[in-house]
């Protein structure tokens, strides 16, 4: 290959090395402690219903998926306001409660109008957030219904325990934001004050 007009074959020439790019993402990744349940999403269990329901349930820290970001100082550097999930490991914003949702100023994932460096930007489609009672996670896993990779146990957020729950807890209803035993303890209290504004209307006409 010495002479100066011939070329030497493509193997022989010199490539640029792949260099994969730098994430702050990186220093944290997923544990894959759980995978999301396979879509069609049936809309209750469809296992053994008892035994899901005695099958013991490991401690929060140990379902989700990105532990380092339980902690409100966050491994990676993210503008005010914004922390990552702890199951998609996505960068949401954070909110006192749902109704705030619509006072938020830019879609999860940007600051200013431009995105998170390294911080992968939650569907803008979802637009999920992070209310301050979820311990971290995203209204969009907070629906999902997860399997333990370790166990196979299928589970699901409950807005009423504020912790997973077996997804054969949520009874009929699978796809409810709450268990039954949430659901009904929410009837009762319900009933009781419907019951105690009775009883005050009663008593105002009777006086």
């Amino acid at each position: 290959w010495g002479s100066p007009h011939i070329a030497p074959p493509p193997h022989h020439m010199a490539s640029p090395p792949h260099r994969r790019p730098i994430r702050p993402l990186d220093l944290t990744p997923s544990k894959r402690k759980c995978v999301p349940l396979k879509p069609p999403l049936p809309s209750k269990f469809q296992g053994d219903v008892e035994k899901a329901k005695a099958t013991p349930m490991p401690e929060f820290t140990n379902l989700v998926n990105f532990p380092a970001h339980i902690s409100q100082k966050q491994p990676v550097t993210l503008p005010d306001g914004m922390r990552c999930c702890v199951m998609c490991g996505q960068a949401c914003q954070c909110n006192g409660t749902m109704k705030g949702a619509k006072k938020v100023p830019a879609p999860p994932g940007t600051a200013k109008g431009g995105p998170v460096p390294g911080i992968p930007p939650a569907s803008a489609a979802g637009y999920a957030i992070i209310p301050t009672q979820n311990k971290g996670l995203c209204t969009a896993c907070d629906v999902n219904v997860w399997v333990v990779v370790q166990s196979g146990l299928e589970i699901k957020w409950c807005k009423g325990c504020k912790n997973f729950r077996p997804w054969a807890s949520f009874g009929d209803k699978g796809l409810a934001t709450k268990c039954v035993r949430c659901r009904e303890r929410q009837r009762e209290k319900y009933a009781l004050q419907k019951e105690a504004k009775e009883k005050k209307k009663s008593a105002l006409k009777g006086v």
